[in-house]
């Protein structure tokens, strides 16, 4: 009984030789900067919230495959969006949300701790569907120079992410959009990577110079 158990033992960690690697990937800081601050407290109904919920969500795919040593690329690696900066707040929310930051704002050290190692463990359950709460990488990105738009061309996502391009200038979304298509490209795409854009003016100008598959999200003031 003993050897059948070792046996199996021996056979699932060969099964998921593959996927160990993951457990050593951190969070790209040349590539990324991570959402910071606590959200403000906003009471009352969000419809935004359910948009960029659903937005995210849309081509993701579940994250779960038959066999452990296959990594199933997502229906919609990339994807972008455009919303006015007057629902910064409401992003930000939305996005430290996403990020699971909330989690750990509710639990104590160990609690966090342990809430994390799951995380960083989850990788290894291929046969698992991605859950709807289960947390994103996240990025605010202020300053796109040279150096970050480098980075990001070679940055290789450990799981789903979202980007917020926060009131770029000129140009800036193009450059970020073409480094993330880059990275994907040389990622093969593993992982869905969004890419929300705060921008004021022209949102529809905005969408047009980019690529015609730009979603402009409704300005929802009251949410």
């Amino acid at each position: 009984m003993l050897s059948t158990g070792l046996a199996a033992a021996a056979a699932l960690l060969v099964a998921v030789a593959p996927r160990l690697p993951r457990l050593r990937e951190r969070y790209d800081t040349a590539a990324l900067q991570p959402i910071t601050g606590q959200p403000l407290d906003e009471s009352g109904p969000a419809p935004l919230d359910k948009v960029l919920q659903d937005w995210v969500m849309d081509g993701a795919g579940s994250g779960a495959t038959l066999l452990p040593w296959h990594f199933p690329a997502a229906p919609r690696p990339l994807a972008c969006a455009i919303v006015s900066p007057t629902q910064r707040q409401r992003v930000h929310a939305f996005g430290y949300r996403l990020a699971g930051y909330h989690q750990l704002d509710t639990r104590s050290r160990l609690g966090g701790i342990a809430y994390r190692i799951g995380v960083q463990l989850r990788p290894l359950l291929w046969f698992l569907p991605r859950r709807n709460d289960e947390p994103w990488d996240d990025a605010w990105l202020t300053n796109v120079d040279e150096p970050r738009l480098a980075a990001l061309a070679r940055w290789q996502p450990r799981r789903p992410t979202l980007i917020v391009l926060d009131s770029p200038v000129e140009g800036a979304a193009a450059r970020v959009m073409d480094a993330l298509q880059a990275s994907l490209h040389r990622n093969l795409s593993q992982h869905p990577v969004r890419l929300l854009i705060l921008h004021d003016g022209d949102l529809a100008e905005m969408a047009s110079t980019l690529t015609t598959q730009i979603r402009v999200l409704p300005d929802q003031r009251n949410g």
